[in-house]
C-alpha cells in the first residue's frame, strides 16, 4: 500500500514541480515562511474580533492561540512516528525534483497543511457572520500549501492528510469555543452577540 501510495505521490509531485518558473521561485520562497504572516494575521484579526464583545474576542484568540499549539505539537510527534523523509532531501529521488530549499525535518504530514487549515476553518467559522474578509484566508492557505509542493518539500498525500487533520482539529475548537461562548452568554447576556449562531 505505502509504494502504491508512494508512487503516484512521486508522479503527481514531479508534475507539479516542473511547473515550476526560475522567475517567480522567490515568489513561493516568500509564501512558504511562517514569520512573514504575522503581520497581516495581527491585522486581520484586529479588525475581525473587534466586530465582538471583549469576553468573546479573549476567547476566540485563546482558543485560537492553543489550537495552534495543539497543532503544531500532534504534527511534530506524527513526523517522528513516521520519520518519511522530504522529498527534496531522500539521496533515492536525487535530481528528480528542483531543489530550492532542504529542510531538516520529516515530511508526514505537512505541518503547513494542517496549521492553515486549521486556523483558516477555526477563524472563518466564529468570524464570518460579521467580518466576511476573513475568507481571505481560504485563499492564504491554498497558496501556502501549495507553495510545499511547488517547492518539493512534501508529497501530495502529506498536505491531503495535513488538510484533514486540520480541519477536523478546526472544527473540534470552533465547537469548544461556540459551547464556552454559549456560557458567557448566559452569565452576560446584555453583551451577547450572534457568533455562536454561525
Amino acid at each position: 500500500m505505502f509504494e502504491f501510495i508512494q508512487k503516484y505521490d512521486v508522479i503527481i509531485l514531479d508534475f507539479l514541480n516542473e511547473l515550476g518558473n526560475p522567475n517567480v521561485d522567490f515568489i513561493w520562497l516568500f509564501i512558504t515562511k511562517k514569520f512573514v504572516w504575522i503581520p497581516f494575521f495581527v491585522t486581520l484579526l484586529f479588525f475581525g474580533l473587534k466586530k465582538n464583545t471583549n469576553n468573546q474576542a479573549r476567547t476566540i484568540l485563546l482558543f485560537g492561540i492553543l489550537m495552534f499549539c495543539f497543532v503544531t505539537g500532534i504534527t511534530e510527534i506524527v513526523k517522528l512516528i513516521f520519520v518519511r523523509i522530504r522529498p527534496c532531501n531522500d539521496p533515492a529521488l536525487n535530481g528528480v525534483f528542483r531543489e530550492l530549499i532542504n529542510p531538516e525535518s520529516y515530511s508526514f504530514y505537512s505541518g503547513h497543511a494542517a496549521a492553515s487549515v486549521s486556523i483558516c476553518s477555526f477563524f472563518v467559522s466564529l468570524l464570518k457572520t460579521n467580518f466576511k474578509v476573513i475568507y481571505i484566508l481560504i485563499v492564504w492557505a491554498t497558496l501556502f500549501m501549495f507553495s510545499r509542493l511547488y517547492l518539493a518539500a512534501h508529497y501530495p498525500s502529506d498536505i491531503l492528510v495535513g488538510i484533514i487533520v486540520g480541519f477536523t482539529i478546526g472544527k473540534l475548537f470552533v465547537r469548544i469555543v461556540k459551547n464556552k461562548l454559549d456560557v458567557l452568554d448566559l452569565q452576560n447576556p446584555t453583551n451577547s452577540k450572534s457568533v455562536t449562531n454561525c
